[in-house]
């Protein structure tokens, strides 16, 4: 009777380990090229800690498989979408690998458990096989079933080092890195991106653009201009309750500076007007009074006969703390203002000079607005303006520096309106009518600002205040008045006192003559 071939179980063999190292292989690749790792991995968080943590061996490794092959398969995200690492809906390509996936791991997990009976089913039949039928677990098919799997071992640590070094060095890594710079916005599908010229208006009048050492120079300029005595006594008066110096204080310094300043002068430019402007809403209204008082000059010089009135200064130069306006719209019409200011007066003069009679618009460099009050002893001072009754002398020196370190910049022009001012003053000569500006009415500004929650309680604290600094004011000058009356009479007392000693002192002598007068006559 022939003997029955053995049976061999076919999850077993070389053949069934070369097509699970074939698959393993392949799902090592396809991990290697998406650009977030491999889809059997999770995500790119799950295979940076699987790198860094212990592998398990023998069986730890078998438990872990189980494991594995029990728990649910993750999701994985398709390669277009470029967000593997945070999950999305399964797709048929991820639901193909996870299939492929437990398969593999089934067929891994016979062969360790395989593996792990076979030396205690060497050199016996197993007894669950039926009569007749030859055991599978004879010596020469256990020995290469467990050369089998340790080769297949080897291959998998190999491929799972592998598809780790891929992981780390997949493009993910420089997309996290270069995630912290700015990202431009692609354009949408079908458009690409240009760049359109933009006209901007020949009419806008914008503040000009000074030099920073330029600037800075005219400041200092100024402050020494500022600082001189000759012109204290001219800042008082034209400032007014502004300023923050004392009554008596400032009768002193004007007493002091008596002798620097001429007489003469001063009362010649008491009624001439102001020559010192600060503040916007005074410095506009001025301005604006200068352009109507032109075109009013201008008006009856077309009309024969008529008299002109006398004109208050007008203005010739404005400093404006530009930098340090917390509110830009405060001054944002001053550079049209000025520009208007100066296109009426070169319509009003014959000559074409350029510096006859123009306002200069200086804006002053960054912090100088607290030096600026300081010179002008103010509490604020953002804005400044010199008019033509300042002293010629240290406004020619104020021009001269402007002038020198920034040229016809500070001189705004604007040559459409100067050539409709000259159209329509030739047109009113022609047709003998008046010259008429239409402005349009004032428009009115909200600053947001703030105010005490309870302003009468504001009102009463200020008072109180007032009251207490009134009081300590009189008391100081109470005790300053005994204090004087004291030391008179101890002057008084010792003045007295050398008197005394005196007559004293001069009767001794005079009785001391009389005595030796008596002796030689005895």
């Amino acid at each position: 009777m022939a003997s029955k071939k053995a049976t061999v179980d076919k999850s077993t063999t070389i053949r069934a380990a070369s097509k699970n190292k074939q698959r393993s292989q392949g799902s090592s690749k396809a991990s290697a090229a998406s650009p977030f790792g491999s889809s059997n991995r999770g995500s790119l968080a799950s295979s940076l800690s699987s790198l860094f943590s212990p592998q398990p061996h023998g069986k730890d490794a078998a438990l872990a498989s189980l494991l594995a092959s029990s728990s649910k398969p993750p999701v994985n995200l398709g390669q277009g979408s470029r967000f593997a690492a945070f999950g999305s809906f399964p797709s048929a390509q991820s639901s193909a690998i996870s299939t492929s996936k437990s398969t593999s791991q089934t067929l891994d997990d016979k062969q360790k458990v395989k593996k792990k009976n076979a030396p205690s089913a060497q050199g016996s039949i197993d007894t669950t096989a039926p009569p007749g039928q030859p055991s599978t677990a004879s010596g020469p098919a256990a020995s290469t079933s467990s050369r089998t799997n340790d080769q297949q071992k080897k291959q998998k640590q190999t491929d799972t080092v592998g598809s780790r070094r891929s992981d780390v060095r997949s493009p993910t890594g420089t997309s996290l890195a270069s995630s912290s710079k700015p990202v431009v916005p692609n354009p949408p599908a079908g458009r690409r991106p240009i760049f359109r010229p933009v006209l901007a208006s020949s009419t806008a009048v914008s503040w000009p653009e000074m030099p920073v050492a330029g600037s800075k120079t005219v400041l200092h300029t100024l402050l020494e201009m500022l600082a001189k005595p000759a012109l204290q006594y001219t800042l008082r008066k034209d400032l007014g309750r502004r300023s923050l110096s004392r009554p008596s204080k400032a009768k002193e310094e004007t007493d002091d500076t008596a002798m620097d300043v001429d007489n003469t002068s001063q009362l010649s430019t008491a009624g001439a007007g102001p020559q010192v402007l600060a503040g916007i809403n005074s410095i506009t209204r001025a301005i604006e009074n200068d352009i109507a008082a032109d075109l009013e000059k201008l008006h009856s010089a077309q009309r024969k006969g008529k008299t002109v009135a006398a004109q208050p200064p007008s203005i010739k130069v404005v400093f404006v703390c530009r930098h340090d306006l917390p509110q830009p719209a405060l001054i944002a019409h001053l550079p049209m203002l000025v520009t208007a200011r100066n296109a009426v007066l070169q319509a009003c003069s014959n000559d074409d000079n350029e510096t006859n009679g123009a306002v200069y618009l200086f804006a002053l460099p960054s912090g100088s607005e607290e030096l600026l009050a300081k010179a002008l002893n103010l509490r604020r001072a953002s804005i400044l303006a010199l008019t033509s009754a300042f002293s010629p002398t240290h406004l020619a020196q104020i021009l001269a520096a402007i002038e020198r370190e920034t040229g016809s910049l500070c001189r705004l022009r604007a040559s459409w309106l100067e050539t409709a001012m000259r159209a329509a003053k030739q047109f009113s000569a022609n047709n003998q009518r008046p010259l008429t500006l239409k402005q349009q009415p004032p428009t009115i500004k909200l600053l947001r600002t703030t105010q005490p929650v309870d302003l009468n309680a504001s009102k009463a604290a200020k008072k109180s205040r007032r009251k207490e600094r009134s009081a300590r004011w009189k008391k100081r000058k109470m005790q300053t008045q005994q204090r004087i009356k004291s030391l008179r009479a101890e002057l008084k007392q010792a003045v007295q006192k050398e008197r005394n000693a005196k007559k004293k002192a001069a009767g001794r002598v005079q009785a001391t003559k009389a005595g030796n007068k008596k002796v030689v006559q005895m």
